[in-house]
């Protein structure tokens, strides 16, 4: 053999006993082969270099034992991952029975609606213009769909107007930074961060863990925002909070166990509009606008999959075989 051929036998083997050491590291096996073992297929007997032990056999299966009591008890485990997005609740309560029961349609609304269908197209126009007025309310819209008797026309232009309405409706917020405890003994969210001049500053201290919103349970930032994005500005809302008790320095107290001595407090706050968090924005954007927004939207996919006219499905007729003509 030549010494180019040589070489690059050499490199070959270099190669393969590289990858087969990278095998045995990342399987936890504790030995290697040899060059020249790889070349002919199979280890060489006898061979055990020092300090590295012997290659296993392949064929038998290495079970990792996992001690159980060595997994801490902070994690990051299944119920603490966020949930699948579910349709905002405040706008599927639009349409609901009980809701639409107390809505009186006025007379300005059933106007507007008559012009949705007419002949011109700029009276359709103005007609939902007068619609998306902020004076009328979302209610009263759906309350026209819900009763129905509509044009295509009129169903797909109020559908039009309301949703609009839905995306702009107004949503409730405390003004605070958190992270979750990601603590399954101790859920909840940990305020970091109280924005000046916002409610959460009046009633909140950093530290202070939120377990409950109106006596539901939270565990995740997503799970806060949902229920007070859900609101509206001004709705009051009660916190269950746990505070940590300090000394006399200002350190949380810690009990036997080396976990922090906590006080159980109910707190009750008016939120402000999420518009207000729109100055802080360049410094803490809200990452969680999307998901609200995204949560509106497949509520409005639920209205329009009610509400929204049937699409008409045209059968093809069948075309019929030109007959060839005779000779």
């Amino acid at each position: 053999m030549d010494l180019v051929g040589a070489s690059r036998v050499d490199y070959a083997l270099h190669i393969m006993r590289d990858r087969l050491i990278t095998l045995s590291l990342c399987c936890g096996l504790s030995g290697v082969v040899t060059p020249v073992a790889v070349a002919q297929g199979q280890r060489a007997p006898g061979q055990r270099p020092a300090g590295i032990g012997v290659v296993p056999d392949l064929a038998t299966v290495v079970k990792p034992k996992i001690d159980p009591d060595a997994v801490p008890p902070i994690l990051w485990r299944g119920d603490l991952l966020p949930a699948p997005l579910q349709p905002a609740p405040e706008v599927v309560r639009l349409w609901s029975p009980e809701v639409i029961a107390h809505v009186r349609i006025s007379s300005r609304v059933l106007e507007a609606v008559a012009d949705l269908d007419a002949r011109a197209f700029a009276t359709r126009e103005a007609a939902s213009a007068r619609l998306a007025d902020p004076a009328i309310a979302t209610e009263e819209l759906f309350a026209v769909l819900v009763k129905g008797n509509l044009s295509d026309e009129q169903t797909e232009r109020l559908l039009t107007v309301a949703s609009e309405k839905v995306l702009s409706l107004p949503r409730g917020a405390l003004g605070l930074r958190m992270e979750a405890s990601g603590d399954l003994l101790n859920p909840g969210v940990i305020v970091v961060m109280l924005l000046p001049g916002l409610p959460a500053e009046r009633v909140l201290k950093l530290g202070d863990r939120i377990e409950k919103i109106d006596g539901k349970p939270i565990a995740l930032n997503t799970d806060l925002v949902e229920i007070i994005q859900s609101k509206m500005p001004g709705e009051n809302v009660r916190l269950s909070v746990a505070r940590q008790q300090r000394d006399e320095r200002g350190k949380p107290k810690l009990d036997p166990a080396g976990g922090f001595v906590e006080d159980r407090i109910e707190l009750e706050v008016g939120l402000t509009s999420a518009t207000d968090l729109e100055k802080f924005e360049d410094r803490f954007p809200n990452q969680m606008r999307g998901a609200i927004v995204e949560r509106r939207l497949l509520a409005l996919s639920e209205a329009e999959a009610r509400f929204r006219p049937a699409t008409a499905k045209v059968q093809r007729p069948l075309l019929k075989p030109i007959p060839k003509s005779g000779d």
